[in-house]
């Protein structure tokens, strides 16, 4: 009877032996499953960051050298460090002091996105001599003058800056509004973001991105 007693406790030892064995097993599944869990975050994080870069401006800035421009100048390809981009120039306004050639540097202002060489996604707005320094900038006054290609605002500290008038956004919709008292201001309370361009010879032109009325 001891016997089968002895035998009876050796062979529920073993059952719970094999039983420790599989919870074990199952445990090391489950941290397995860990690594693969994190990997799929990671792909995921990576695809975001690929997407089209960008600072979240409305108006961007590129400056780069030109490698080519087609005989209408409706296409042309600039180079930014090592990669070469294409820009369709249809439509677009080109104010530089050089004809547009291999070697020239320009800056685009630009709406969208250029990741690369891909600028689909991009809406160029002016194609200007190339700065290095270029920032887009806004600034909000009084129209004091305007004349056929240009206009004048006064700041409230009383500086006048002028701008061509261009292609910039809002100006065809009566923003500037109307010359009073026999002047060429109106009074309007306008705000200008704008882009400057700084000459060789010392002299500096502003050309307007987008014209609004002031709140």
């Amino acid at each position: 009877m001891k016997r089968i007693w002895i035998l009876a406790l050796a062979v529920c030892g073993a059952v719970l032996f094999t039983a420790c064995g599989k919870s074990a097993g199952n445990t090391g599944s489950s941290a397995e499953s860990t690594p693969v869990s994190s990997e799929a975050s990671t792909e995921s994080t990576d695809s975001a960051s690929q997407e089209a870069p960008g600072n979240g401006a409305e108006f961007k800035i590129l400056t780069a050298k030109v490698t080519a421009v087609d005989d209408n100048l409706e296409n042309m390809t600039v180079l930014n460090g090592e990669t070469e981009t294409d820009f369709d120039l249809k439509g677009v306004a080109v104010e530089t002091s050089y004809a547009l050639g291999p070697e020239v540097e320009v800056s685009i202002v630009y709406k969208g996105e250029i990741s690369g060489s891909d600028a689909s996604n991009a809406k160029i707005i002016l194609v200007l001599d190339g700065q290095k320094d270029m920032a887009v900038e806004t600034v909000t006054g009084s129209v004091v003058d305007q004349a056929m290609s240009t206009f004048t605002i006064k700041t409230e500290s009383g500086e006048e800056i002028s701008f061509i008038k261009g292609s910039g956004e809002g100006l065809d919709s009566g923003v500037l509004g109307t010359a009073t008292d026999g002047g060429n201001g109106s009074g309007a309370m306008i705000k200008v973001t704008y882009v400057t361009v700084n000459y060789d010879a010392g002299s500096k032109t502003n050309f307007p991105l987008k014209v609004e009325a002031a709140k």
